[in-house]
């Protein structure tokens, strides 16, 4: 087991077994009385919530990372070649092409018990922008040893710096632009001649294919002035397009939060129906009630009146006999 292959193993587990895994690896390293490799795993930082979510896709679904990598390598080369038209296409399937990864990403989060906050997730997507945008940002990427998120548009080289975990980590460089060679016997120009040498400067005299490279060079000028307008343009149309889909979500969120609000009242109105209905059959007992008890009431005074008359009549004939 060397620093990378530590490294691969644990930044593929969740982020709340990360340290006692960690311990486990130095552990194993000590035993294995490697002791400079358990230095370097135990220094080994725990990585942020997206970029261990990004880890877990290459392990787990290595195809949407791989979709990812291929995505952004057609879209640089349709910058890099300048064709303007195969750029705006792939820039309109881009988002779509980031949702979903971040979806899937959101997924596999979920169902490995670590979902996702929207802080991550955002991460996540970021992340992704800048592998779409930069080789070496894609080839950190797929390392699987992400430890922080990456970010940037394609219109600067993206900070690798401290992004990938397991020893240094050096993309392929991408190859910079052939210089032209000199042709045979030809001498140096009088910049690159022996020192102390001073020479007069000389009109430079125009050859029959300067015309030719200078209409190219303005050809190439045009074209990568085109190339940037449409970039820009397609910049401000997603950022529209973004703020379009955050205000649609609200709006949908607002549409669902008074749903439930309106079945909630409903709800409520439906008890208050059925407590009122209850309430209605018990007014009708009680008014049944009240009618019968006075009926009572006016037999029990009758019955009460005759009987104190019985009473008088009977005290008076008492009296008269004394």
């Amino acid at each position: 087991m060397d620093l990378r292959d530590a490294a691969q193993e644990l930044y593929a587990v969740l982020p709340r077994d990360f340290t006692a895994r960690r311990s486990e690896l130095v552990r194993e390293a000590k035993d294995a009385g490697d002791k400079e490799l358990a230095k370097d795993i135990g220094k080994l930082g725990k990585p942020a919530a997206g970029a261990w979510a990004i880890n877990a896709l290459a392990v787990h679904k290595p195809e949407v990372i791989d979709g990812v990598v291929r995505f952004g390598a057609s879209l640089r080369a349709a910058q890099e070649d300048g064709d303007a038209d195969a750029f705006r296409q792939l820039g309109l399937q881009r988002q779509g092409e980031l949702m979903g990864a971040v979806d899937d990403a959101k997924d596999l989060a979920a169902e490995l018990g670590f979902p996702l906050s929207a802080a991550a997730a955002a991460d996540v997507e970021r992340t992704f922008r800048a592998a779409m945008a930069d080789a070496g940002a894609a080839a950190a990427v797929a390392t699987g040893r992400l430890v922080r998120g990456l970010s940037g548009s394609g219109f600067e080289e993206v900070d690798l710096d401290g992004a990938v975990a397991g020893g240094e980590f050096e993309p392929e460089p991408t190859s910079p632009p052939k210089p032209q060679s000199q042709p045979e016997g030809q001498s140096q120009p009088e910049s690159q001649s022996k020192p102390g040498t001073q020479r007069e400067p000389k009109t430079k005299e125009k050859k029959p294919g300067d015309e030719a490279t200078s209409l190219a060079e303005r050809r190439a000028a045009k074209k990568k002035a085109a190339l940037e307008e449409a970039q820009a343009e397609f910049d401000a149309a997603e950022s529209e397009a973004r703020k379009a889909d955050e205000a649609a979500a609200q709006a949908w969120n607002a549409v669902k939060e008074i749903e439930r609000r309106r079945k909630a009242v409903q709800a409520d109105i439906e008890e208050c129906r059925k407590r009122l209905a209850s309430l209605e059959a018990e007014l009708i007992g009680i008014t049944r009630d009240a009618e019968a008890a006075e009926s009572d009431k006016k037999r029990a005074v009758r019955t009460a009146t005759q009987q104190r008359r019985a009473a008088d009549q009977a005290q008076r004939r008492v009296e008269r006999l004394g």
